[in-house]
C-alpha cells in the first residue's frame, strides 16, 4: 500500500535507482521508476534542458513547480485550485514549449505550485508535473519493468479494457470500470498513484464496514489520512485480481464527482500499460 499519490488531487513519491539520461533510441524515453510505481523522466521547457519531470495521468491540468517558472521568468493569472479538496489560490501559465522526446507541446497551459513538500519527500528535484495534456491523441506505451516509454502500441499486451475519456477544466482524464467486491465503480486512470482509491462517499455507501486503520496520503500541499478497505477481489475486464487492498481517500474533488475513485496500474501489480487512443481502450499487461 503506498504512502503518497502524485497528481493535484493526491500527490507524492519516493526514489528508486534507475538512469533517466537519454536514449539512442528515438522513439523510446527511459525513466527512473521511484518507489515502484513514479515515472521520472528527463524533459525540456523552452531554453531549459535536463529538468526532472513526473509523469502523471492524473494530473490535471500539468504543473510547474515555482523555482522553475521564476528561472523561466513567466507568470500568469490567478484562479482557484482544488488540493485535497481545499481550495486555494493558484497562478495559471501557459508555456510556449514543453518537450519530452519526441512528446511536444506548444502553449500548454499549466498551473504554477510549489513542490517543495514533494521534493523533499523525493529527496530530489521536480521542475514539472506532465499530464494527460501532454499526450492527447498519442498512443504510447508505458513499460514499467523495462522502464521506458515508446511511441505507439507493443502489441505485446494480453489484456484490455474499454476506456471512456472524458474533458474537465480543457484537460484529458481516462475513466476505467472495475468491479470490486462485486460491486461496480468508474476509476480513473492514475499512473501517479499506487493505490486502489474510492472516494469517501461511494466508498461508504457501498461497503461497510470500513476497517479503522489508517494511513497518511500526501500531496504536494500536504497530507491527509485515508482509512482501508477490507481485501476484496477486483475485476477488471477479463483480468481477476483476488485480496485486492484498497483505501478510501476523502471527497472527490469538483472536476471528479462522478468518478468513484482512482486506480494506480502498480497497485495490481501491472507492468505495462498501452494508450489506444483511437480504439479508447487501454491494454495492460502483469508479465
Amino acid at each position: 500500500m503506498s504512502n503518497f499519490k502524485i497528481c493535484l488531487l493526491f500527490m507524492a513519491l519516493a526514489v528508486t535507482s534507475t538512469q533517466i539520461r537519454g536514449t539512442d533510441k528515438p522513439d523510446e524515453v527511459p525513466f527512473k521508476l521511484v518507489q515502484g510505481f513514479g515515472i521520472v523522466v528527463h524533459g525540456q521547457i523552452g531554453a531549459m534542458h535536463d529538468m526532472n519531470f513526473l509523469l502523471d495521468t492524473g494530473a490535471v491540468p500539468s504543473v510547474l513547480g515555482q523555482r522553475a517558472a521564476s528561472q523561466i521568468g513567466i507568470w500568469g493569472a490567478k484562479g482557484s485550485l482544488t488540493v485535497l479538496n481545499k481550495d486555494s489560490q493558484a497562478e495559471y501559465v501557459t508555456v510556449d514549449e514543453v518537450e519530452l522526446s519526441w512528446i511536444r507541446a506548444d502553449h500548454l497551459p499549466m498551473v504554477v505550485v510549489d513542490l517543495a513538500h514533494l521534493e523533499q519527500r523525493l529527496g530530489m528535484r521536480i521542475d514539472a508535473i506532465i499530464g494527460l495534456d501532454m499526450f492527447v491523441g498519442q498512443d504510447i506505451t508505458i513499460d514499467y519493468k523495462h522502464r521506458k516509454i515508446t511511441r505507439g502500441l507493443s502489441g505485446l499486451a494480453r489484456h484490455w479494457v474499454a476506456a471512456e475519456t472524458f474533458s474537465a477544466a480543457g484537460a484529458p482524464y481516462w475513466v476505467i470500470p472495475i468491479s470490486l467486491g462485486g460491486q461496480a465503480f468508474r476509476v480513473l486512470l492514475d499512473t501517479g498513484a499506487n493505490d486502489l482509491g474510492l472516494f469517501a462517499l461511494r466508498a461508504t455507501t457501498s461497503f461497510k464496514p470500513v476497517k479503522s486503520e489508517t494511513i497518511a496520503h500526501g500531496s504536494a500541499t500536504g497530507e491527509q489520512r485515508a482509512t482501508t478497505l477490507p481485501p476484496m477481489t477486483l475485476v477488471l475486464n477479463d483480468g481477476k485480481f483476488k485480496d485486492q487492498a484498497a483505501i478510501v481517500a476523502g471527497e472527490a474533488p469538483r472536476a471528479l464527482r462522478e468518478i468513484d475513485g482512482f486506480l494506480g496500474p502498480r497497485a495490481l501489480g501491472i507492468t505495462r500499460i498501452e494508450l489506444d487512443w483511437e480504439r479508447k481502450c487501454l491494454r495492460w499487461d502483469t508479465q
